[in-house]
């Protein structure tokens, strides 16, 4: 009996390690001038941002419907297979409901163990790919599901925006409220705690900004995993990426890039690290 893990387009997961440990991966909608697409899917990040900086209406974005998820787990299962399903935040988003209302639906819930990861962007990413690695070793659903809970505090996400225009118009902001109102020459770094996106520090550009990242990264060494993600420009995250070095070789750091479901609120010009940490 194989265990599969199941997460959604939020984690911004390079897709060549979706494709090598057959993650499924649940696209978001996200609304762009009055067209819905599927994450990743229907809509690339290049064609995303490029709509996003014209002048349109402020995307939006929508889980994955219960329907949606009864689909995957419904084949899943039907095939024999056991299921960890790891998602974005219940604070962030409501894709948790989703997946839970579709377990609810099962004939035998039970083969479906569902996560609040917490998290979001990469840092879920990072944890999407714990599990798999633990799953692809064999064992009992349940245990793995059981250390994968309690490893959650282990995966961190530093993020630096250019602004926080997208994060207050989406209606995600969170306590990073507390850097509205000063903010207008600023490049905010914000971290993912408890759910929800922190406020950290407020340097004077970006490449305070990202000297920044770096020195947050590294106070959280010695780390087993770590990567770097960008929204638009890839050379700064090229920079960041060699900045980074000293912790893990750059052949270790997986490169990644926010799509169009985080893409909304974290806005251009953005970079982030997202570390896991060794037990």
């Amino acid at each position: 009996m194989t265990i599969r893990i199941v997460t959604d387009s939020s984690c911004d997961l390079p897709s060549g390690l979706i494709e090598q440990y057959g993650i499924s991966v649940l696209p978001c909608y996200v609304v762009v001038d009055d067209q819905t697409f599927k994450d990743g899917l229907e809509i690339q990040a290049d064609d995303f941002y490029r709509r996003l900086l014209a002048d349109g209406r402020t995307p939006t974005t929508a889980q994955p419907t219960p329907s949606d998820f009864q689909t995957v787990y419904r084949e899943l299962v039907g095939q024999g297979d056991q299921i960890i399903s790891i998602h974005v935040s219940s604070k962030l988003s409501g894709t948790l409901n989703s997946a839970q209302q579709a377990k609810a639906s099962l004939d035998d819930g039970s083969a479906v163990e569902i996560i609040d990861s917490q998290l979001a962007s990469i840092p879920l990413g990072l944890a999407v790919l714990d599990a798999a690695i633990m799953a692809s070793k064999g064992g009992s659903v349940h245990d793995i599901a059981g250390q994968i809970r309690q490893r959650l505090g282990l995966h961190h996400g530093l993020f630096a925006l250019d602004t926080l225009e997208y994060l207050q118009k989406g209606g995600r902001i969170g306590k990073a409220r507390a850097f509205m109102g000063s903010v207008l020459h600023v490049k905010p770094i914000l971290r993912l705690q408890d759910g929800e996106a922190h406020p950290v520090e407020r340097p004077r550009n970006r490449e305070r900004a990202m000297s920044r990242l770096v020195e947050l990264a590294q106070e959280l060494a010695p780390v087993r995993r770590l990567a770097v993600i960008y929204s638009t420009d890839p050379d700064r995250m090229v920079e960041l990426k060699q900045g980074l070095t000293g912790i893990l070789p750059a052949d270790q750091i997986i490169e990644s890039r926010f799509g169009s479901t985080l893409g909304t609120y974290i806005g251009p010009d953005a970079l982030g690290v997202a570390v896991t940490q060794e037990a």
